[in-house]
This record gives structure tokens, C-alpha cells and sequence, in this order.
């Protein structure tokens, strides 16, 4: 736990002095889902396969929080993402565990498929992580998520990642979902015609 909060720490530092050198920032804040069942050759009741069970959320997911994260804008409809996660693990599968705790620190490339000025922005994600509950140790991240803007500074965000770590290792694999709020940081907000500071400045990197 200590180590969570050493992590945390410096994942606030790292976005403050973002902020002060660029303002293509989005912050979120929300909750996450951990899921270990569809994963198959694991000691965690699953004898259907991988994938089994993969929407079974009131008997598989640890919901927990929060999630942190902050996103770059880069060009070309690519950003880059960094998050910070807690979570509480009680169910491993189909079997119930004794509460450990889960955190983990993630880094991602994003990439949209649409313009970033749409209030939709759905996005494929894939990147690297490290993760710690049972175990700790790395993870290759690959999924999918979307932003919902409902307004010029203030969206949406989902998304659900497959996080695989080898066999060769102790940290097992498992699906992770997150659902939570963002916040453009420079936005002018008021709903204008003319958009958000940021719709503006992203155009002109496209």
C-alpha cells in the first residue's frame, strides 16, 4: 500500500508540472473493474475458455477506485495517456480471496477515430504497465474506449483493456474497465460557435 501511495504522489507531481508546459491536457478521475475469470489456465473456476463469462459483473468484477489519469494530445489523432490505479481484490474468479490490495500504474498510446473537435471520440489504445496485487510485475495493455463530451470542457470516458503478462511469470492476466469523468484543462467553455481553445488549437495539428 505504501507503494501505491509513493506512486500516486509522483503521478501528481508529474501532471503539475504538465500543466505548467503545455495546455493539450486532459485529467480524469473515476472508478475501475478488474476482472480475472475470462481468463483460461488459471486457478479461477473458469472451464469455458478465454473470454467466458466476460460480462458477468455482479459475480467476477472487483469494482473499485479511483482511477487517475492524465492524456496528451499529440498530432495526427494520437495522444498519449498515463493512469494510476487502486483498486480492492476479492474475487479472483469464481473464488472468493482474502481483500488485497491492487495498483497499478499504466502508459498508453491512443489512437481516435474521428476529428478531435466531435463530442464522440472513440479510440483504440495499446501500451505497457505495471501492475501489483498478488504478484507485481509488467503487463502488455492493448483495448478500446470512447469520450463523451457534454460540454467544451467537461466528458465522459470508458474503456476496457485486456492486460496480458506471460506465464513465465507470477502476475496474472485480467480484463480491467474504467469508467470516470474528464476535464479539458484550457477550455474556454460557453458552448460558443467557435469552440474551446482546445478544439482550436488541435485543428491546426491535423
Amino acid at each position: 500500500m505504501k507503494k501505491g501511495i509513493t506512486v500516486l504522489l509522483l503521478f501528481f507531481s508529474l501532471i503539475s508540472y504538465a500543466q505548467d508546459e503545455n495546455n493539450r491536457f486532459v485529467i480524469g478521475l473515476g472508478l475501475n473493474a478488474i476482472d480475472y475469470f475470462p481468463i483460461e489456465d488459471m486457478p479461477n473456476g473458469n472451464d469455458g475458455g478465454f473470454m467466458n463469462e466476460l460480462f458477468n459483473s455482479k459475480d467476477h468484477w472487483n469494482v473499485g477506485g479511483p482511477r487517475i489519469n492524465a492524456t496528451y494530445y499529440w498530432k495526427h489523432k494520437i495522444s498519449f495517456d498515463a493512469a494510476f490505479s487502486l483498486n480492492t481484490i476479492s474475487k479472483f474468479g469464481d473464488v472468493d480471496v482474502e481483500n488485497r490490495t491492487y495498483y497499478a500504474f499504466d502508459l498508453h498510446a491512443q489512437y481516435s477515430f474521428l476529428k478531435p473537435e466531435k463530442k464522440f471520440q472513440p479510440y483504440l489504445l495499446i501500451g505497457a504497465g505495471y501492475s501489483s496485487v498478488f504478484y507485481g510485475g509488467g503487463t502488455f495493455n492493448s483495448g478500446i474506449g470512447a469520450n463523451y463530451w457534454i460540454s467544451d470542457s467537461i466528458g465522459i470516458n470508458a474503456q476496457g483493456l485486456y492486460k496480458y503478462n506471460s506465464d513465465d511469470y507470477k502476475l496474472y492476466s485480467h480484463f480491467y474497465y474504467s469508467l470516470g469523468v474528464v476535464f479539458k484543462l484550457n477550455s474556454n467553455g460557453g458552448g460558443s460557435k467557435s469552440g474551446s481553445k482546445w478544439n482550436k488549437s488541435l485543428k491546426h495539428c491535423n
